[in-house]
């Protein structure tokens, strides 16, 4: 009997301390409410706080008046220091934090906090590119050889874009060229805001069967990126640039002109495919006629991981080409590539 009665206290009592013994992370609101929990992080002055009733909740930091946890959190203020450890209630809007290697906890007010249990941060640098190459060759009643190449490169560093890119188009028929052209690029992009950026590029392209020995542009703009995720990328760009025009026969030429340009890329079905389509402008400001265009469309089917076949059309458009040339030429490529 004393056995008995010995382990039926025992039991009441493991259940009257086993709440205590699991705890939960407690918060007050300037209405009254008292939540139980569990923090997870704070971010944009929103708590994202775990409940077993409710489930995931978001609370405006505002409407925190004290904070208690049972397991230690990182904590990051305002100016930039970081509390970690255990936070207990405290008075006025004031909370303190006892750390395992202090002996003293730190108190500061709720106000001071910026973020909690932040992210690691992501690499100062991120990188993105594609290569894409198409050859075709054909022998007997036909010989032609094809050649195609291009290739981009962005980093992005916090305020900062960097894009460095080229195309190579190369065409044989009978061992005598048809087409020969390469163009190659760069970007820099300084944003001022999440979507309002400066940016300052050039550019330079070849093509014999234009006549053009060189056309070479350096510019200025301004430039807004509406969207720019893993899924969508829009971006457009306005400013002024000056272009050199080095010709094989014609006569050299070069002038001030207005820039625009715009990007769009998008993925579809679970990233299957994406689309993409890039455009850039130039017109003289001296003389309308001189205005060229240039532009890439397609799709993008990805084969395997990162692998891809690409189908595109490159359009180049002169309005006032060289004697006895074509205003546009266009392009129809198929391609295999990587895009990482």
């Amino acid at each position: 009997m004393a056995l008995k009665k010995i382990f039926s206290e025992l039991v009441i009592l493991i259940i009257t301390v086993m709440p205590g013994i699991v705890g939960a992370d407690e918060l007050w609101l300037t209405n009254g409410d008292h939540l139980t929990g569990k923090v997870i992080v704070l971010e944009a002055e929103k708590l994202q706080f775990q409940t077993t009733y409710a489930g995931k909740i978001a609370i405006s930091w505002k409407e925190i008046t004290n904070l208690k946890t049972e397991a230690p959190i990182s904590m990051v203020l305002m100016d930039g220091s970081i509390a970690k450890g255990t936070v207990e209630a405290g008075n006025d809007g004031r909370v303190h934090v006892k750390a395992l290697s202090t002996v003293a906890p730190v108190t500061f007010f709720l106000s001071e906090v910026k973020q909690i249990n932040p992210a690691p941060p992501g690499p100062s640098v991120k990188l993105k590119g594609r290569v894409n190459i198409g050859v075709t060759v054909t022998r007997g009643n036909t010989e032609t050889d094809t050649y195609y190449g291009e290739g981009e490169l962005v980093a992005r560093s916090g305020k900062n874009r960097f894009t460095l890119g080229a195309r190579l188009n190369k065409e044989e028929d009978h061992g005598e060229k048809t087409v020969d052209n390469q163009t190659g690029y760069m970007k820099y992009d300084h944003f001022l805001t999440k979507k309002l950026y400066l940016q300052a590029n050039a550019a330079g392209t070849k093509d014999e069967f234009k006549d053009l020995n060189l056309r070479s542009t350096f510019g200025l703009g301004v430039g807004y990126q509406l969207l720019e995720t893993d899924k969508t990328n829009l971006s457009f760009e306005a400013g002024g640039n000056y272009v050199n025009e080095d010709y094989i026969v014609v006569e050299d030429d070069s002038f001030m002109a207005g820039r625009w340009a715009w990007h769009f890329d998008h993925f579809f079905y679970r990233n299957a495919f994406q689309f993409f389509h890039s455009l850039e402008g130039l017109i003289s400001l001296e003389d309308t006629n001189d205005m060229t265009i240039q532009s890439q469309t397609g799709f993008r089917f990805f084969l395997f991981k990162n692998f891809n076949a690409t189908t595109q059309l490159n359009f180049d458009w002169d309005k006032s080409p060289s004697p006895g040339l074509k205003k546009a030429d266009r392009a129809f490529l198929v391609t295999l590539g990587h895009q990482f």
